[in-house]
């Protein structure tokens, strides 16, 4: 019986080495750019998904419930564009889904109602 809880053991430890080796090297590289528009911060994020490539924007600014327009791109291909409003700490989260064969290159640009446009890069 310790021979059998031995093995299973020693199994389960083998396993999560390969699967945390796997996922080390395969390559999940993450790409950050970060900064700051007048008052707001940003983070610009690109890494691999299983259906291509995530993209994530996160801005903080000074007020909730204002209101951007968003436009994110890839290569000058746009992924998302729309109205979105920070939420009750002042955050705007922005996700979209890139291509991996797309381009390298990825751009957003919020603008507020009444302000100048706050634009991020990165090239991964």
């Amino acid at each position: 019986m310790k021979k059998a809880i031995l093995v299973v053991a020693g199994a389960v430890v083998l396993a999560l080495v390969a699967g945390s080796a796997w996922a080390l090297m395969r390559g999940d590289a993450e790409s950050v750019a970060r900064g700051t528009c007048g008052s707001a911060s940003y983070e610009l994020t690109v890494e691999n998904d299983d259906e291509g490539l995530e993209v994530t924007y996160e801005l903080q600014s000074s007020a909730p419930g204002e209101s951007w327009l968003v436009l994110v791109e890839q290569g000058g291909t746009t992924l998302l564009e729309g109205e979105r409003l920070t939420d009750e700490d002042a955050e705007l989260d922005v996700d979209a889904l890139g291509r991996e064969d797309g381009a390298d290159d990825f751009t957003v640009t919020a603008t507020p109602d009444q302000g100048e446009p706050c634009v991020a890069t990165l090239t991964r």
